[in-house]
């Protein structure tokens, strides 16, 4: 089986990587390195990810985009999985990855997103209507690739540039390593991330993402708003 990297952006966030982190150390079978990339945390969070077993890498310049590519570069196994320190990895999730990268034409997989700390309605919405919408995006040719639950195969990111936008970094890589070979949408890569990004309402949460996957189909520019990654460099 592949052997597999799991990248950890991460900048102040003391109060989830622990958990983040046990998730990913109780994984049968386990990942082969877990990198935590300190985006220039003022905290306890590069600390508190060394006790937990991980392997730190500082980029000191704020940005999510720089913060995976940063992992992306040092990560020694062939295969990076990239998730979020406010996201818990589900039991299989390794697994299903290793299975996924079997197959040589594969070059990215990613799967469904469940939500914590989050209103009933949000955490229904999220077990069920999210792996549909996700299906029919794949369909349209979009598939929805997330920051919080996708791996790629490390020479084919490295080779179109990597992690080199922004915003939305994780579809736009996606679509570039879609000329180089097969993007699987694999039901059994499951996590569950954070409700926190609900505190800006869901059109923040939902309605952005909808409208800029018209625009990408349409072959307009995206526009996620002035404010819709703030939170990623601060």
């Amino acid at each position: 089986m592949p052997r597999v990297s799991v990248v950890v952006p991460a900048r102040n966030e003391e109060d989830y990587i622990g958990p983040c982190l046990d998730a990913l150390f109780r994984q049968e079978p386990p990942p082969d390195e877990v990198i935590v990339v300190d985006n220039g945390s003022k905290d306890a969070t590069a600390r508190i990810a060394e006790e937990k077993g991980a392997r730190v890498v500082r980029e000191p310049e704020p940005g999510v985009h720089r913060a995976r590519q940063a992992g992306l570069e040092a990560a020694r196994f062939e295969v990076v999985a990239q998730t979020d320190a406010d996201t818990r990895v589900l039991p299989g999730w390794i697994a299903a990855i290793k299975r996924g990268f079997e197959d040589p034409d594969t070059v990215v997989t990613y799967g469904p997103i469940g939500l914590y700390e989050a209103p009933a309605l949000d955490r229904w919405l999220a077990r069920y209507a999210f792996p549909l919408f996700l299906r029919i995006a794949a369909l349209l040719g979009q598939p929805n690739v997330s920051g919080a639950n996708h791996a790629v195969r490390r020479e084919a990111a490295l080779a179109v540039g990597g992690y080199d936008r922004p915003y939305a970094e994780d579809i736009h890589l996606a679509r570039k390593l879609a000329r180089l070979g097969r993007i699987r949408y694999l039901p059994d890569q499951r996590v569950l991330t954070s409700g926190r990004r609900l505190a800006r309402g869901r059109w923040k949460m939902y309605g952005v993402h909808a409208k800029n996957i018209l625009a990408r189909l349409l072959g307009r520019p995206e526009d996620y708003g002035p404010d819709y990654f703030a939170d990623r460099e601060r």
